[in-house]
């Protein structure tokens, strides 16, 4: 169930539900496309898609599921549908955000976005208080083509942390600009300025080259998770 087929023509792909983000990433971005997706490219498409999906093109091309043009749906009657804005309205609206138990998904159809190279990577700044508010500020007016995904966090041994930064406090911006990386260069001094970064590995890529600073994401782990209303 992890299919992928692409029409270049069209910039449409017909992706199966078992696919990951690392599925969809590679062949996309060979013909100068791509979906916006998860943040790590293990992220299951299935359900990735029907929570909504956020990922690293979210401010320019919007969540997974706005990309969604019609899904393949089995009921409970058994019987495989195709769920589209014109057939099974109600169904398509249900998988979109509606809740739970309407039927299985085994396909899904996307509109693909034409993106070729970024401007992308990791700008590690100190966290202190003024950083994190600039950043928070900054980021509600950046423009469209600029997505950052942020992490308050104790710095990694990443090979490009500095060793003796290893371990302080930073705030790791995730940054995907979409479009002339001049441009793209421009929009990040604002975030730039607020501090001496840590590190800045901010460089033009191919768009699947940004999950390389989430692969660690991938790797199995055990968690505890308790949350409660008070």
């Amino acid at each position: 169930m992890k299919r992928v087929s692409i029409n270049p023509e069209t910039l449409i792909s017909r992706i199966q539900a078992g696919a990951t983000s690392n599925d969809i990433a590679g062949p996309a971005n060979a013909l100068g496309l791509a979906l916006t997706t998860g943040d790590t490219g293990s992220v299951g498409i299935g359900g990735l898609t029907l929570g909504g999906g956020i990922g690293f093109m979210v401010r320019k091309h919007g969540l997974t599921i706005d990309n969604l043009l019609s899904a393949q749906v089995v009921l409970a009657s058994g019987e495989i549908v195709t769920a589209i804005e014109t057939e099974y309205p109600d169904l398509f609206w249900a998988i979109r955000g509606g809740g739970g138990n309407f039927g299985i998904v085994t396909e899904f159809t996307f509109q693909l976005a034409p993106v070729g190279m970024i401007l992308g990577g990791d700008l590690m700044l100190p966290a202190t208080k003024e950083v994190i508010r600039g950043y928070q500020e900054y980021a509600a007016t950046a423009p469209d083509e600029l997505s950052t995904i942020a992490n308050i966090m104790h710095a990694p041994p990443a090979p490009y942390v500095p060793q003796d930064c290893i371990g302080e406090l930073v705030l790791s911006i995730l940054v995907v600009w979409i479009g002339d990386p001049e441009e793209g260069n421009r929009a990040l001094a604002p975030l730039r300025a607020l501090a001496t970064p840590v590190a800045d590995v901010v460089g033009v890529m191919p768009y699947p080259a940004i999950y390389k600073f989430t692969a660690h994401q991938e790797m199995q782990h055990g968690a505890s998770v308790r949350s409660m209303f008070s």
